[in-house]
């Protein structure tokens, strides 16, 4: 591959793959995740994440998750963290930020990270799912031959949801400014969602269930949810 078959583009991925705390700290608490990038040194990768949960027990319960995985090496939560800070609560959620350890063959963010893709924003976790969004200085045939990769090294089920020219595409992720700066159809998924007891615990509702509600793929009901929390998020600080 020549220098002109490259480009930079941006790539959202729903993955799932065994063993992985996160999944499956979502799947058994109802809680939900936001992870901040990997960095690998060795044999070791190390993250910082962000756990929601609807009280402090809730958040325990998704800590001991992590603290009996295999997966995990060290788990250290670090209580005053500003993201956790940050939380608003008009989204009815605590927040828990921690830093993890983990043996880099293992994780799916040391597999993008060695490859030299770069975490677009953040990554997160909900309902059994994880989805990243990428950027990727790369041709279109060589990135899709690299999610092969992964998928056959870690035993990973990855859906490419979109690829786009990074110049073309909107990017997710935190965009500041409060209610009102949210769009219509932005509103309506996040004030159907808190309805419908997506933030309650244990959650009243799947985001797949308010996606067929919606009409719309659980992707695009979920980036609308981030988009809105995101402005919240900005709002409250």
């Amino acid at each position: 591959m020549t220098r002109t078959d490259r480009e930079l583009l941006r790539a959202t991925l729903d993955i799932w793959h065994p063993d992985c705390w996160g999944i499956c700290s979502t799947a058994e608490t109802g809680s939900s995740l936001v992870g901040h990038g990997a960095a690998v040194s060795g044999d070791a990768a190390y993250e910082r994440c962000t756990i929601y949960g609807d009280s402090a027990e809730h958040l325990d319960q998704a800590v001991a998750v992590a603290h009996d995985s295999p997966f995990i090496r060290s788990i250290h939560p670090l209580d005053d963290g500003p993201t956790a800070a940050a939380l608003p609560s008009a989204i009815g959620q605590r927040a828990r930020d921690v830093f993890i350890e983990y043996p880099a063959a293992d994780g799916i963010g040391a597999a993008f990270v060695s490859r030299g893709y770069v975490l677009d924003g953040q990554y997160r976790v909900e309902d059994g799912t994880e989805t990243w969004d990428l950027l990727v200085h790369a041709s279109r045939e060589s990135f899709e031959r690299s999610l092969d990769e992964i998928r056959r090294e870690r035993d990973a089920d990855i859906t490419l949801e979109r690829l786009s020219p990074a110049s073309n595409a909107t990017r997710p992720g935190p965009t500041g400014g409060r209610d009102r700066t949210l769009t219509d159809r932005q509103r309506e998924v996040f004030t159907l969602a808190r309805r419908r007891g997506y933030y309650e615990w244990p959650r009243e509702v799947s985001a797949r269930e308010l996606a067929e509600e919606l009409d719309v793929s659980k992707t695009t009901l979920l980036e609308h949810l981030r988009t809105a929390e995101s402005k919240l998020l900005g709002g409250g600080r």
